[in-house]
């Protein structure tokens, strides 16, 4: 059967309705994040109901340090692929060819380096983040399987962020259903069949990514050119490097910058013991997974911007800014709703109904941010028209923002006002509009106006 081409599939950002354009493109990388969420929430459902809360525990004990990673992986090639996008507005087609080929070397060289430092520092962090001693073995073996696929991760998400770039935003998400099923299928098999426990949903998760690879390796390769390379094409660009990095590195920081700040806080959530540690990690699931519908439309905004910036439109540009909030605000007050009201039932997914103290904290840790996540929409929105227009260092700041209030209110709500572990909760939508209020005085600033790679 003849694959179907990545033209074929390619959106048109610069001509058209724009909220149209927007909304098809971000549909797909919509699903495709729920998918990753669903990926990630599967080995945390599925250890905590088949094995116990200790593992469930376990996994979420890590997970700010592999977010975090994950952040450094999907963050660089998103930034990358707005160089592209930029580039493909411009018509520019053999700078594409050299974006993509310089941005591979450099992603494949990071991918290396970050598994060799994770896999030798991993006791020490284990330690920095206070993991406690009865869940240490299983952390730390979940950490060093997930650390050991980091090169699987980092071709994924270069696949995916250029795919995107070009228009195609429905061949990702096809390979990421596929590996979300493989990976649910995995951490069964090795948890129910082969009893591996922990260290099982980290090894299905791994193999899940290196089929997904696969495909998409197979994809690219039969129908875009632009990923098809003469003797001598695939070249490493010193010079295009410098804007690849102004624009990929930032972007990098910015998607790990969350999980930074709160694994500066997962010591103090792992002082409070297993129960708060795994109502914690299922209710950040729940944040991330409500999260995605508002990434989903800010990623679509971010390549839209930069297409648009390219071709020397921005004033349709500023257009798909505000039509794009107009949506994800209101998908944010049905979150919001849905998270508020049915906390109990969404834990009982994670955990056993014997497990009722995790279920009782898990809830009401989720009922105190989400009537707030509106905030989380403004943030989202604005950094993403930075950074799209190549406004990569303000776009970072905004990021720092959140990084740096949501970790300090933490601790001060937690320890200083007597709060305990729910003032952790309340931190989490300060972090969120001191990223917005900074994003949108930047917008209004209009300094992004100057920042354009084309």
């Amino acid at each position: 059967m003849k694959l179907k081409s990545i033209q074929a599939r390619k959106v048109d950002m610069v001509h058209g309705p724009i909220l149209k354009g927007i909304l098809l493109f971000s549909l797909p990388i919509f699903l495709g994040s729920v998918f990753q969420q669903l990926y990630n929430m599967a080995d945390s459902i599925i250890v905590g109901k088949y094995v116990s809360a200790n593992a469930l525990a376990a996994v979420g004990s890590t997970a700010t340090i592999t977010m975090m990673l994950v952040g450094i992986m999907t963050g660089f090639p998103t930034g990358a692929s707005v160089v592209a996008a930029q580039f493909a507005g411009a018509g520019e087609t053999e700078k594409i060819k050299r974006t993509i080929s310089t941005t591979l070397y450099f992603l494949l060289g990071l991918a290396v380096v970050l598994t060799v430092v994770g896999q030798f520092l991993a006791p020490y962090i284990m330690r920095w983040v206070n993991v406690p001693e009865e869940v240490m073995a299983d952390a730390m073996a979940y950490f060093r399987i997930y650390v050991g696929g980091m090169v699987f991760m980092a071709l994924y998400n270069f696949f995916s962020a250029f795919l995107r770039a070009l228009g195609d935003s429905v061949t990702p998400l096809i390979f990421l259903i596929i590996s979300s099923i493989l990976n649910i299928i995995g951490d069964l098999f090795f948890v129910l069949v082969l009893h591996m426990d922990v260290p099982g949903v980290a090894t299905a998760t791994v193999l899940a990514q290196a089929i997904s690879v696969a495909l998409c390796l197979i994809y690219v390769s039969h129908t875009s050119p632009y990923f098809q390379f003469k003797k001598g094409e695939l070249v490493f660009d010193r010079k295009l490097l410098r804007d690849i990095l102004r624009l990929g590195l930032p972007s990098s920081i910015q998607a790990s910058i969350t999980s930074l700040g709160m694994v500066m806080v997962q010591g103090l959530i792992n002082s409070y013991g297993t129960i708060s540690m795994a109502a914690y990690t299922a209710a950040n699931k729940m944040e991330q997974l409500c999260g995605q519908p508002i990434s989903g439309v800010a990623m679509s905004l971010s390549l839209y911007v930069g297409q648009n910036i390219g071709a020397g439109d921005q004033e349709r540009a500023k257009k798909g800014l505000w039509q794009s909030l107009g949506v994800v605000v209101g998908v944010s007050a049905v979150l919001s709703a849905v998270i508020y009201f049915t906390g109990r039932s969404i834990m009982h997914l994670f955990v056993n109904d014997t497990d009722a103290d995790v279920i009782e904290v898990g809830a009401k840790f989720m009922r105190i941010w989400a009537p707030l996540l509106f905030g989380h929409v403004f943030g989202q929105c604005f950094v993403s028209f930075l950074r799209g227009a190549g406004d990569s260092l303000n776009s970072m700041i905004s990021m720092f923002f959140d990084l740096g209030v949501r970790t300090i209110m933490a601790y001060v709500f937690a320890l200083a006002c007597g709060l305990g572990f729910m003032g952790i909760a309340w931190s989490i939508p300060c972090g969120w509009f001191g990223c917005s209020i900074y994003a949108l005085i930047m917008y209004r600033t209009g300094i992004w106006k100057r920042k354009a790679v084309v």
